[in-house]
């Protein structure tokens, strides 16, 4: 069972790292794809570690927001502002899961 759930967090990293780098292909240069998808690799990683699923709908919820802000906006405002969405829903996402436990 532990197996499962390392694998479990391991495959949330993975995805959100991989979506962040293709999503960021045609905007940024290498070394900043890179950047940008070992920081969210990272954030929702760290995060699924307190709840599994929540961060991994957070990033796809992201994505979605910053294809949408690079069309009306700049590619750099989009990133920022999804960096931003990225933090906040995580952040909720963590803050969600305290309240639940704590009225258990």
């Amino acid at each position: 069972m532990d197996y499962f759930i390392v694998l479990m967090i391991m495959a949330s990293a993975v995805v959100a790292g991989g979506a962040a780098f293709v999503v960021t292909r045609g905007d940024l240069k290498v070394e900043g794809r890179v950047a940008a998808a070992l920081s969210c690799a990272l954030l929702v990683g760290a995060v699924s570690l307190f709840i599994p699923y929540l961060p991994v709908l957070v990033c796809l919820g992201t994505v979605v927001g910053y294809l949408v802000l690079r069309r009306l906006f700049s590619a750099g405002l989009a990133l920022a502002a999804s960096g931003v969405v990225l933090l906040t829903g995580c952040s909720f996402s963590v803050l969600l899961m305290m309240a639940a436990l704590e009225t258990m």
